[in-house]
């Protein structure tokens, strides 16, 4: 006679079978399979760990949060190794100050973890604008001070604790960035109203011929491609660099451009050879502080009689501050610095207006609207 499997046989069938579903990539048949184990019994850690690793999978934060939680409670901290995805959870969910804290224990646990390292940033900034500026400034110095090489540290650490500002952001940490943004950034833009290249359209139809498809065209900073319609009916060429490959992806399926390059914006700029009629960069520029660099790249890439059209975050009321890294990680300059900095590179501006880039906690982001002309 088959003897009657006990509630922990059970239990196991269960977890095998949900481990062959999650191995075959059924998540939803997995999370079923986990969800019957703990109703049988609500505190098994396994189950709850798979449950919320999964839920992250599949975008349910709250669920993730829940499970994630429960398991942390009953591990006990020291114990608990899931901290990236409970970290992203909280942060998902706008639990800014527990985001931060999860981030920071698994960083705690393991310094290599560039996936959480990438979210404390972002969850360093929340909790700065939103809960606790003080304690924020506090951990970002901390982590600055712990974690140097590190490119999100390096930045965003300085940027949140006021402390060794650098004068440019470093490319690792703003293709990180964007590569994380890419696969809903044209839908979050969106939600921010940003009209950057909107404005820029409106600028460069004031002040050039109209569309003709005569023009070399260079999108700096091009990211998806959402300048790319606007500047299409001016292109014979229109070429495209960024330093994010998942956003150049978004862009290639856009069909808009001719060429499309990644690299850094400097370095590509380099040659010194005049290749283009009309230069754009739109909430680029906000990744550098010192912009002499970028001008002078411009100018030189630029035939004598083009043009390049760009925004920059305002930096108002600014003293004798030329730029500032704020706590977003992006720097605002201000309005004598980019004029003087663009004459000095060889420029005529032509306009330099303000307006707003787009909104962020509901509050807008002043920027400069900026054409200036190569002389010839």
């Amino acid at each position: 006679m088959a003897k009657a499997k006990t509630g922990r046989d059970m239990i196991a069938a269960i977890l095998e079978e949900a481990e062959d579903h999650y191995r075959q990539g059924a998540l939803e048949a997995a999370a079923d399979a986990y969800d019957r184990v703990l109703a049988h019994d609500p505190d098994h850690i396994d189950a709850l760990e798979w449950r919320g690793e999964i839920a992250v999978q599949q975008d349910d934060y709250e669920v993730a949060a829940e499970m994630l939680g429960r398991a942390r409670s009953l591990r006990g901290d020291a114990d608990f190794a899931e901290y990236t995805n409970l970290g992203l959870a909280y942060y998902e969910l706008g639990r800014a100050r527990d985001a931060v804290d999860a981030l920071a224990r698994a960083i705690e646990r393991d310094g290599g973890d560039l996936v959480s390292h990438s979210n404390l940033g972002k969850a360093l900034y929340e909790y700065h604008q939103k809960v606790d500026p003080e304690d924020a400034r506090r951990v970002a110095s901390d982590w600055l001070k712990r974690f140097p090489d590190n490119p999100d540290a390096r930045h965003i650490g300085a940027a949140v604790s006021g402390k060794k500002r650098p004068s440019v952001a470093n490319a690792a940490y703003v293709a990180d960035v964007f590569d994380d943004y890419a696969p809903n950034f044209d839908e979050k833009i969106a939600e921010l109203s940003y009209k950057a290249p909107e404005l820029l359209n409106t600028l460069i139809a004031a002040h050039l011929p109209a569309p003709s498809k005569a023009l070399s065209v260079l999108d700096a900073g091009c990211g998806t491609g959402l300048a790319g319609p606007h500047l299409r009916p001016y292109a014979a060429t229109l070429v495209g660099v960024d330093l994010s490959r998942k956003m150049l992806a978004n862009a290639k399926a856009k069909a808009l451009y001719d060429r499309l390059e990644r690299a850094e914006l400097i370095d590509f700029l380099s040659d010194g050879k005049p290749a283009y009629h009309l230069i754009t960069a739109a909430d680029v520029l906000c990744y550098f502080g010192a912009l002499d660099k970028a001008f002078v790249g411009f100018f030189h890439a630029l035939h004598p009689g083009g043009h390049v059209a760009f925004t920059v975050e305002r930096l108002g009321k600014a003293g004798r501050s030329e730029y500032r890294l704020d706590p977003s990680g992006r720097y605002k300059h201000a309005r004598a610095y980019v004029a003087r900095t663009l004459e000095a590179a060889g420029f005529e501006t032509l306009s330099a207006e303000k307006d707003i880039l787009r909104y962020e906690y509901g509050e807008p982001v002043d920027g400069l609207v900026v054409l200036a002309r190569k002389p010839g």
